[in-house]
Formats: structure tokens, C-alpha cells, sequence
């Protein structure tokens, strides 16, 4: 509470007032003494002050040399206490009825209020230089991020018969909220207002422009950087109305905007977007990035152009029209990619439409494809094409009835087909793994996604080495996740050896075999369970191994025959016949339970040996870890390195 001084005369004019109301504005426990010689000191306190839902108490205001005369009641140099005191100047014009308020509460900050009541509508203009914008917290709602820094400067006119116009110019403003959720700093802009109010209705215009700063706003960074926003439209306590939005964008694009704000519902009940062309690049980076982290679209590489035409009718979305020029996404970890797409996608909500998309290559899990065009039959939240033929390799996959939806668990779709003869070397090549010869075909039966998971209903049979492999229980889930996961039964039959092992130096076998895994489980496409096994399968056929194939063999079930080979005449031989051959492995926690056609001594027989001359292999180590065999398999695998026996 402030000290006063005392008094310097006897004489003493005292005026109280219990309470002062006004639109706005309250005061209780006013009190006004005249004092000292002529009555030209005045001392003015007020117990409560509320002007918009903000009070002070014990504010007080102290003015040392009075002028009052008949026309005019002034003071040049009068202090303002509201727990701080600032120098304030005041000037009121009895017959125009003018008052002229200046505060002054630091160097160079100024607030200056002019007021006009000699009309039947009052004018109050408040112009404001290098004002700190942190003395208007306490006039802000509770909850919004609370300022810390920067100025303003400008002004702002209101008129009872013309409405409200500002002009303000913003620098070095900052915020930010106690979570840490919502802030900005160094934020650099201007801001115009013209309303006027007619009936019960404003009729308003606005506009903002962003030139420097930092905004964070969850999820939500973005820089200034020349951003600009202007509207025009009317308010009343229904509904908010915008026409003629414009939004321009810096390094993005521009959009118009409009719409009708419901205020009861807090909801868009009607309105419209349309923007120019949008780079495709920033919007990412800046816009939608944030939105979908998390996602499988949160790491992608976006560029060419892309215009947006949406309206909002009844509070739902009704349309949207995309539009796309040379347009490219590709996912960082290329587990997916479109390139060079262009076409429309006019989709409406309860309108039939079709999409014609063209799209000049792309890949699917590094699997690249060709050229195709999407002729996409579209209703409501449910999307057809009949027929699609895309380029895979040197063959084709074919897709039929592809039909989705979205439901309650999220969206749904299902297709068949099937895949005409691929390059297994192309195919190996591009998915990166070992060189493999041969070609790959398929029969795709339905296939059905939904709740993040891929599974086919029936059998997926694929001609492969001259072999058969037939996938059942095959789920695929989270496939565009961080971590897919797959699930399968496989049974492979009669697929030829010496094509499986010509390029390798893990040596050449000549034969058949057929193999069964079951219950694989692969996490971001690494095994971590499966019961495997491999066998020679039946029939005539030649049945040829190679030296360095038994040594590497040898590698993978432990120390033995390789060993042998090396102090015998055996080793004079480069290729020996065998009768029958196969290994299992039941992986579980990382761990391959080892086993081969039959029991022996001390292990297991890998390869049992027939005709003139034969070799049998035999396996020692019946626990290995899954890591240590497939660094022993990749060194196998090492064109001209020679098996590492352990």
C-alpha cells in the first residue's frame, strides 16, 4: 500500500461514491479529496476497480498540481499506483467533453487513450507505442498461453456509430503455456480489424501478416516467414460467417476459404477450401509431418504439385477433389513408393465418381513396378476397380474385384489374383537378397485387409526352381508399420537343387528336395519362431554333391566330415554321390534346435553318403545360436570365401 505525503493546506474538498457502473465497468468505494493551496493537489482512490472481468484494489491516483479551471480540468505530471506505479498525464475538456489519458510506464513505452462524449455515440481511440504486450496478461482468459515478451504498437479506434478499426504492429512476441505444448517467440507480424455493428450483427474484416518467428503449437512447428491470412464476414452469438478467406502460405501455395462457424455446436456447419497448386515437399514438411507421426506415412519424401477443393456441408465432409501434377511420395525406409503420379480423384460423398489416375512407376517393399493406370469407381467410403494389370519386373501381377470401405475398426479391402512368370535372379536382386535363378510365378486367391492385418483366405502357390511352394495361414500385420509382422505355413515340394546353388560358392548340389516350415513368425521381416525341416525329396533323379558343398555344410552343423576330407584321398574327388540329404531347425528365443535325415553317434546325419564315391555329413553341435548361423551363412554365401569351420 502506498504512503502519502501529508496534506498541504487546511483547505480540503472531499467527494465518496459507494459504487460507479457503466457497460464494462464498475467501481466500489470511490474517493476524490481536493487539497493544499487553491485546492490544486488531487488525491483519488479507488477501493475496487473492474473493467472486464479484470480488478484492482487500493488503486490510487496522486496529481500534485491540478489545473482546473471552467473549460478544463488537467495534470501534467500525476502517478498511477496499481501495486505499480507509473507516471500518467490527463487532460478533460469540459465543453467539448474530451478526455486525453497518457501513461507512460517505462522509456520509450507509451499508451495513449483520446475519448469523445459530445455526440450521442462516444469515440475512444487508444494509440500505443513500443507498448509490452506481458501487461496485457492479465487481460487474457484463463487457460490461453500466457505472454512473456515482445511489443506493440499502433491503434485502435472504436466509434459507437462506426464500429471497431486497428491497426497493430507486433515485435520479439512470445508465449507459451505451462505444459509446454504451445509456444513461439521472436514472432514478428501486423494485424488489421475493421467491424461495425448494425442490429445485433457485426459485419467484420481481418487480416494478419506472419514475417519472422517461431511457433510451436502440438504437433504443429512452423517459422514466419512471410504467411499471410485476410477475411471478411459477420458474427452474432449464433454463428460466425467467413467469406472471401485468403491464406497464403510462403514456400507452399495459396487457398481461399469460407464457411459458417455453428457457435452452439463448436463445429463448421457449411463451408469450402480451394487452393493454387501446392508444393508437395513443404506441405509435407510443414503441415502434415506432424499430424502423422507414428503412422506409416510419418517418414515420407514428397515433391511435385497438388491442388485441394473440399466442402463441408451440414457439418460433414461432402467433397473433396485432389488434383496431382507430377507428384511423388516415397517412404524413407522405401517400404513403399509412387512415383510421377498424375491425374483427378473427384470424390464425393453420396455422388458416384471415378478417379483416373496415372502413375509412372513405384515399388512395394523394394519390389519395383511399372507404369499403370488407376480407373478407381468411387461411392461414399467405398472404392472398386475391377481389373488393374501393373508391370512387376519382367512379368505381371494382376489384381481383380479390389473392392474397400471404410468401417467402424478402420478400413477394409479385398482383391485375387495372381502373378504371371518373374525373374527369380531380377526378383532376388531387388528385394536384396542372394542371387537366386529360376522364375517366380503365382496364384493369388482372395486376399483380405482389415483391423491392420493382410490374410488370405486359401492357398498362395508360387511355381519357384522348378518347384512348388504352397503358403497357407498367411497374416500379414501392421505391413506399412515400423515392425511388420508375418505369420505362415509353408510347404515346398521338388524344388531343384543345382538352380538353388549354381551362383553360390557354397558349392553345387544336384537333386531334389521339399521342405516344410511351420508356424513362421517374422518380426520387421526376421525370423524369430518357425519348426523347418528340409529332406531330399522322393524319386529317380541324379543325387551330386560338390567338395566345397560338404564343407560348407559341414560349417553349418558343426566340425566332422569337412575335416576328413582335407587329410584322405577324398579330397582328390570334386563331386560325390549321396542317398539322401536334410536338416531341421525349431527356432525358439533365438535359439535353432539342430537335427538331420537320422540319428548318429554324437550328432546327426546331414548327408548320408551313395554310390562310387559317397560322402556322409554329419552335424555335431545340436543347440546353435540363430545370430552365429546366419553370420556362417553370409560368409558362405561370400562369393570366393571358403567355409569357416567352428
Amino acid at each position: 500500500m502506498a504512503v502519502w505525503p501529508p496534506l498541504s493546506a487546511a483547505q480540503r474538498i472531499t467527494l465518496a461514491i459507494d459504487d460507479l457502473e457503466a457497460p464494462g465497468f464498475s467501481a466500489r468505494s470511490l474517493k476524490a479529496t481536493l487539497a493544499g493551496a487553491g485546492t490544486r493537489e488531487l488525491r483519488l482512490e479507488l477501493g475496487t476497480v473492474t473493467i472486464h472481468g479484470r480488478t484492482w484494489r487500493n488503486a490510487r491516483v496522486h496529481c500534485r498540481r491540478l489545473v482546473l479551471e471552467k473549460t478544463a480540468i488537467a495534470c501534467a505530471d500525476a502517478v498511477i499506483d496499481v501495486g505499480e506505479k507509473f507516471p500518467i498525464s490527463f487532460t478533460y475538456l469540459t465543453r467539448a467533453k474530451a478526455l486525453d489519458v497518457t501513461l507512460k510506464p517505462a522509456a520509450g513505452e507509451e499508451w495513449r487513450l483520446r475519448a469523445t462524449f459530445d455526440r450521442p455515440e462516444p469515440e475512444i481511440d487508444i494509440t500505443v507505442d513500443h507498448g509490452r504486450l506481458a501487461r496485457l496478461a492479465p487481460w487474457l482468459p484463463a487457460g490461453v498461453p500466457q505472454v512473456s515478451a515482445g511489443t506493440v504498437g499502433g491503434s485502435m479506434v472504436w466509434n459507437g456509430a462506426h464500429g471497431v478499426t486497428a491497426r497493430l504492429d507486433v515485435e520479439g512476441f512470445a508465449f507459451s503455456d505451462k505444459s509446454g505444448l504451445r509456444a513461439g517467440e521472436k514472432i514478428k507480424g501486423r494485424i488489421s480489424l475493421d467491424a461495425q455493428e448494425s442490429g445485433g450483427q457485426w459485419r467484420w474484416r481481418a487480416g494478419v501478416e506472419w514475417l519472422e518467428g517461431e511457433v510451436f503449437w502440438q504437433p504443429l512447428y512452423l517459422r514466419g516467414a512471410g504467411h499471410e491470412i485476410s477475411a471478411e464476414g459477420a458474427f452474432d452469438a449464433a454463428r460466425v460467417e467467413i467469406r472471401d478467406g485468403r491464406l497464403k502460405f510462403a514456400a507452399i501455395g495459396e487457398a481461399e476459404f469460407g464457411g459458417v462457424w455453428d457457435r452452439r455446436s463448436g463445429a463448421v456447419a457449411n463451408g469450402s477450401a480451394r487452393t493454387g497448386k501446392l508444393e508437395g515437399d513443404a506441405l509435407y514438411l510443414q503441415v502434415l509431418k506432424p499430424f502423422l507421426a507414428g503412422t506409416a506415412l510419418g517418414d515420407l519424401r514428397m515433391e511435385g504439385g497438388v491442388e485441394i477443393d473440399a466442402r463441408i456441408e451440414n457439418a460433414q465432409l461432402a467433397s473433396l477433389e485432389l488434383k496431382l501434377d507430377k507428384f511423388s511420395v516415397e517412404d524413407i525406409g522405401r517400404r513403399f513408393g509412387l512415383f510421377g503420379v498424375n491425374g483427378r480423384v473427384p470424390w464425393h460423398y453420396s455422388e458416384p465418381t471415378q478417379a483416373d489416375l496415372a502413375i509412372e512407376g513405384g515399388e512395394v517393399l523394394r519390389l519395383p513396378f511399372g507404369s499403370v493406370r488407376l480407373p478407381v469407381a468411387m461411392r461414399g467410403l467405398r472404392f472398386a476397380l475391377d481389373k488393374l494389370e501393373v508391370p512387376l519386373l519382367d512379368g505381371a501381377l494382376s489384381v481383380n474385384d479390389f473392392r474397400t470401405i471404410s468401417a467402424s475398426g478402420g478400413w477394409r479391402w479385398r482383391f485375387s489374383g495372381g502373378v504371371t512368370p518373374i525373374s527369380m535372379s531380377r526378383f532376388t536382386r531387388s528385394v536384396g537378397l542372394p542371387t537366386m535363378h529360376g522364375t517366380l510365378s503365382a496364384v493369388i486367391p482372395e486376399v483380405r485387409y482389415g483391423e491392420s492385418t493382410l490374410a488370405v483366405d486359401g492357398a498362395l502357390v508360387f511355381k519357384i526352381f522348378d518347384g512348388t511352394v504352397v503358403a497357407k495361414n498367411v497374416k500379414l500385420i501392421e505391413p506399412f508399420g515400423k515392425a511388420p509382422r508375418l505369420t505362415a505355413d509353408l510347404d515346398v515340394r521338388h524344388l531343384d537343387l543345382e538352380l538353388l546353388t549354381r551362383t553360390y560358392s557354397f558349392g553345387n548340389i544336384t537333386g531334389r528336395v521339399d521342405a516344410r516350415i511351420e508356424g513362421l513368425e517374422l518380426a520387421n521381416w526376421q525370423p524369430v519362431k518357425f519348426d523347418a525341416r528340409v529332406a531330399s525329396s522322393p524319386g529317380e533323379y541324379p543325387r551330386k554333391i560338390s567338395q566345397s558343398a560338404v564343407e560348407n555344410i559341414s560349417a553349418l552343423g558343426g566340425a566332422g566330415a569337412a575335416a576328413a576330407i582335407q587329410r584322405s584321398f577324398l579330397r582328390f574327388f570334386e563331386q560325390f554321390g549321396y542317398e539322401r540329404l536334410g536338416l531341421s531347425c525349431v527356432l525358439r528365443n533365438n535359439v535353432c534346435e539342430m537335427s538331420g535325415i537320422e540319428d548318429a553317434p554324437y550328432g546327426y546325419v546331414i548327408v548320408k553318403g551313395g554310390g562310387i564315391p559317397a560322402i556322409s555329413v554329419i552335424g555335431y553341435n545340436r543347440r546353435v545360436d540363430w545370430q552365429e548361423l546366419i553370420r556362417r551363412l553370409k560368409r558362405i554365401m561370400q562369393d570366393n570365401v571358403r567355409a569357416v569351420v567352428q
